[in-house]
């Protein structure tokens, strides 16, 4: 099997409408899907993550062709850091078609079916205590039990107070300032004042170049302490038990690889996300069926928001579930047309 010819087309997908309310900023953003050929037919399809330039994606495609992706190395692949996922996504398609297996399978195998995820609600500017209680109430007819909030200390006790009273106390609630929350004292101020709220974590709520402080605030206060492993040492978190919960991510591999460390310190995982698009959502699924302790909602949420996610077949996503795709390689199709809709000028060809 060869690599013959590579196609990349950038897209933007906007939120559905009920989401509107939302900032859309990240919508906005574009993205690269691309699907690379063989010459026995096979298409592997990839996304990337938002803001990477189609030309970045094009000059590291030419270097894949000719290439057979049997023979290449799935833990290893070599491209660019902000590249490996795309390229990840796309052999592991083909290698899954290829032996006619899923690709958690390719990743040591399946520990679930199905993937607890989360809700999402961004920090809305003006009113945003009864903007997110709207996005809580829709997310708990929809049968999700946890929603993520992108916090601010001058108006989260007024937000977690607002969801509770439109999802009621059941909704999990993760808090996630961005390390807004500044310092310590700030932090375990607020902690006080949400006692007795269905609060998940605080995630990053201090800045991170100073685990020490993660240190002392799970000394201080009983809300878990979660923090994103992006720009951290991992194993420096973990030796200075510096967290309850880990949100990693990274190619699939490396999700493992993260994980797999925190699993040896009994710590938790989670998916972290960029509120993407199908194709990516569909490969988080894989890494989090076969990681043992990826036990948390992970950020699965573009169906939550998007418009379209650019498949024949959605996501499966029923009470907070997402199925894992059980068909080979990533287990999901492009759907064209919509690929055609959501496209920002033409489709390039690398031969």
């Amino acid at each position: 099997m060869r690599i013959i010819k590579v196609e990349t087309t950038t897209v933007t997908v906007p939120f559905v409408e009920r989401m509107k309310i939302l900032n859309e900023y990240l919508a906005k953003i574009p993205k690269i899907i691309m699907k690379v050929y063989t010459d026995e037919g096979l298409i592997g399809i990839a996304e990337s993550y938002r803001g990477i330039s189609e030309e970045s994606v094009i000059t590291q495609a030419k270097k894949i062709i000719g290439k057979n992706p049997l023979e290449m190395n799935l833990q290893d692949l070599g491209f660019p850091a902000r590249l490996n996922y795309v390229f990840e996504q796309a052999i592991c398609d083909l290698v899954g078609k290829s032996l006619k297996v899923p690709v958690y399978k390719l990743l040591g195998g399946a520990y679930r079916t199905e993937v607890p995820v989360s809700a999402w609600s961004p920090h809305h500017g003006p009113k945003t205590p009864e903007k997110t209680a709207a996005i809580a109430e829709l997310a708990a007819e929809l049968g999700y039990s946890v929603i993520k909030l992108k916090a601010r200390p001058w108006d989260i006790v007024e937000t977690v107070e607002a969801i509770e009273k439109a999802a009621g106390p059941e909704m999990g609630i993760v808090c996630d300032p961005n390390t807004r929350f500044n310092q310590p004292s700030i932090a375990v101020k607020l902690a006080r004042k949400l006692e007795g709220h269905n609060i998940v974590c605080f995630e990053d709520p201090v800045p991170k170049e100073n685990l020490h402080w993660y240190v002392l605030l799970r000394q201080k206060i009983d809300i878990p302490i979660a923090l994103h492993i992006g720009g951290t040492d991992i194993i420096r978190a973990v030796k200075m038990e510096a967290c309850d919960i880990i949100n990693t991510g990274g190619t699939m591999y490396e999700f493992k690889k993260n994980a797999a460390v925190a699993e040896l310190a009994g710590i938790p995982v989670w998916h972290g996300s960029g509120n993407d698009l199908g194709i990516m959502e569909a490969s988080y699924l894989h890494a989090c069926a076969a990681t043992k302790n990826a036990t948390l909602t992970s950020d699965i949420f573009g169906e939550f928001c998007r418009e379209n996610d650019l498949l024949v077949e959605p996501i499966e996503i029923k009470n907070g579930l997402a199925k894992v795709p059980t068909k080979p390689g990533l287990g999901v199709e492009i759907d064209d047309s919509a690929l055609e809709k959501y496209k920002i000028g033409k489709t390039h060809t690398v031969s």
